[in-house]
């Protein structure tokens, strides 16, 4: 009904971007891995959304890419799982990490998610095992990062950092899968500030 909307990114925060389309203003939920690629406000934007109905009403759900809202939209066809915690798996899972935590049967990646319990964790592995390979377009198993590596990005981008600063940070800043998330920060916010490299 509502494939996207397209206009000026009036307001961003980490959980909604308020967007503008012929002076109506679209207030839209959003996860943080989009969050992280907005545009700063006043600039042009584009976002997929979904439009989800529920007792209190019409809310609206916004994503970067047509990949992310399709993950969305394949998670709410969980039973008793709803769009909050919906956006808070796609906060916390590039399609990537998704695929190997399925792959590894591995329980405590999602149960690392806000709101996802032992019962909710095993429900998404059975929901999903065979639905995330069957996603439109994928004909081979996606690029896969390291189970740290959205996490890093999302701490940075908090500070302020853009997607590329944070990626330029992680190339330079000799990671170590053994490294504590705290170190790693560490480290980016040394290469960031021009201390190495």
């Amino acid at each position: 009904m509502l494939e996207f909307i397209k206009g000026t990114l009036i307001k961003k925060e980490e959980a909604k971007a308020v967007v503008e389309v012929l002076g109506l203003g679209f207030d839209i939920s959003t996860p943080l891995s989009t969050y992280c690629n907005l545009p700063e406000e006043g600039q042009k934007c584009k976002l997929w959304t979904v439009l989800y109905p529920s007792d209190k009403g019409l809310s609206l759900y916004g994503f970067s890419t047509p990949q992310e809202k399709e993950i969305f939209t394949l998670l709410l066809k969980t039973p008793h799982l709803g769009p909050r915690k919906a956006l808070a798996v796609v906060s916390h899972f590039t399609l990537g990490d998704l695929w190997q935590a399925l792959e590894e049967q591995d329980m405590e990646r999602f149960k690392k998610v806000p709101g996802i319990g032992q019962k909710m964790a095993e429900r998404l592995m059975v929901e999903l095992k065979d639905k995330i390979p069957q996603m439109t377009g994928m004909k081979a198993k996606p690029h896969i990062t390291a189970p740290w590596e959205s996490t890093l990005i999302s701490a940075l981008a908090n500070l302020g950092y853009t997607k590329g600063e944070v990626k330029m940070a992680m190339d330079k800043a000799t990671l170590e899968p053994q490294m504590g998330e705290e170190e790693m920060i560490r480290r980016c916010l040394k290469v960031l500030g021009g201390h190495i490299g």
